[in-house]
């Protein structure tokens, strides 16, 4: 807990109050004591009040984060609570794995209504970023985007905050008429953010320094190649409801050669809506333990990035007895790494086919557009069905056919 003030006068507004950074039933508890409320009023007034409006399946997850009732998945929140008025303002979150923490997704940053303009969400910001840090992060990131006409109108851009508190551009994909930046940010960086604030009365920098520039660079750069090089330390792991942050960052890099189709298995074709899928959707079908709902395996270095994904799920309804399956990696990565990619897929095709809680026979369907995945599923036995999908993208007057693949599973 540490006190909060804050004045802006031109808009006539005050805080006098105290933000309070943790774990979720912590910082609910901490938030409880201080306000002299119950702990349920706590949680109620964040998901009714604090939470970006975005459906009732997004804010139950939330609140279930709080609860901490997903074993593997560790949300850290950050809360300021105005004593004047008697009544949270500001909120912050970020989520990682708890057994392997190396990367953290930033999310959920949102300043109540009659108290914006006091720096709050800047002030949650940090706080949860920090603590993602200190929680063994490697690498907190993030997601924003904004208006092409506004960007290109010379506006300040979403992203600016984020640049000024140390935060590096990783990736930027421009829509039909929004641009969406990927943004991260890593110990060394977050050194040297601090260092500024440090040499500046605690304020941060209006401009990045030369060496601010130099080290966003090399932050870009050695990020980018890690999941590109080749490797030979990853080993293969089931995904868990914990892996959202590393599964993100894999999925938003967006180079220039990128896959036309990421994850059609779990319905992901851009990046950016794995968030929502993953949290709305996926995460149940992969803690299910009465069923191989989700057969899904990951390749993960020995520090924890995620550089693959093979996404196998149940095709909805379950009388189909069939699995969608696709996988993702970065196409330099599958190049240079094609011995370990195959592996990936065919430790998925074997979990599906040696499990006791899959009934039998069954398929496995994959829809392919791309030639360097067609290409290693037709050699694993998949065979074209003459079945096809349009898919349609907004940034593009040209759908994508992804042709139908499947193999039997006796």
């Amino acid at each position: 807990m540490q006190p909060v003030t804050a004045t802006n006068e031109r808009w006539n507004v005050r805080i006098e109050g105290r933000v309070f950074t943790g774990t979720g039933k912590a910082v609910v508890r901490a938030v409880a004591e201080h306000a002299g409320i119950d702990s349920l009023a706590v949680l109620a007034d964040v998901v009714s009040s604090l939470l970006v409006a975005k459906g009732a399946d997004w804010t139950s997850v939330i609140a279930n984060e709080y609860l901490e009732l997903y074993e593997d998945s560790r949300g850290t929140f950050s809360l300021v609570w105005d004593d004047a008025t008697g009544q949270l303002v500001a909120h912050g979150s970020v989520f990682q794995s708890a057994a392997c923490p190396w990367a953290a997704l930033l999310a959920h940053i949102r300043t109540r209504d009659g108290f914006k303009g006091l720096g709050l969400g800047t002030l949650v910001t940090d706080q949860v970023t920090r603590a993602a840090l200190a929680a063994g992060a490697g690498i907190v990131v993030l997601a924003t985007d904004d208006k092409i006409h506004r960007v290109d109108q010379g506006e300040r851009a979403a992203h600016s905050m984020y640049s000024r508190m140390g935060y590096a551009i990783l990736g930027e994909t421009r829509l039909a008429d929004t641009v969406d930046w990927l943004m991260a940010i890593d110990p060394t960086l977050q050194t040297a953010a601090d260092q500024h604030r440090t040499e500046n009365d605690g304020q941060l920098a209006k401009v990045d320094s030369a060496e601010m520039v130099r080290l966003k660079a090399d932050f870009v750069s050695s990020t980018r190649d890690r999941f590109t090089a080749p490797t030979a330390n990853a080993t293969i792991k089931p995904v868990t409801a914990g892996d959202l942050a590393g599964l993100f960052l894999l999925m938003n890099l967006c180079p220039a050669d990128d896959f036309r189709l990421k994850l059609t298995s779990w319905h992901v074709h851009h990046g950016p809506e794995l968030e929502r899928t993953f949290i709305a959707t996926l995460r149940q079908a992969i803690v299910d333990q009465d069923r191989l709902q989700d057969a899904s395996l990951v390749l993960r270095d020995a520090e924890g990035r995620t550089l693959a994904v093979c996404a196998a799920q149940q095709v909805a309804p379950f009388t189909r007895r069939t699995y969608g399956i696709d996988f993702y990696a970065l196409p330099a990565f599958v190049a240079n790494n094609a011995d370990r990619i195959r592996q990936l897929v065919e430790a998925t095709i074997h979990r599906v086919r040696q499990s006791p809680l899959v009934v039998r026979p069954c398929a496995l369907s994959f829809m392919g557009t791309d030639p360097a995945k067609v290409e290693l599923m037709q050699s694993l036995g998949f065979a074209a069905t003459g079945h096809a999908t349009m898919y349609h993208d907004a940034a593009s007057e040209t759908p994508t056919k992804a042709d139908e693949y499947q193999l039997a599973i006796d």
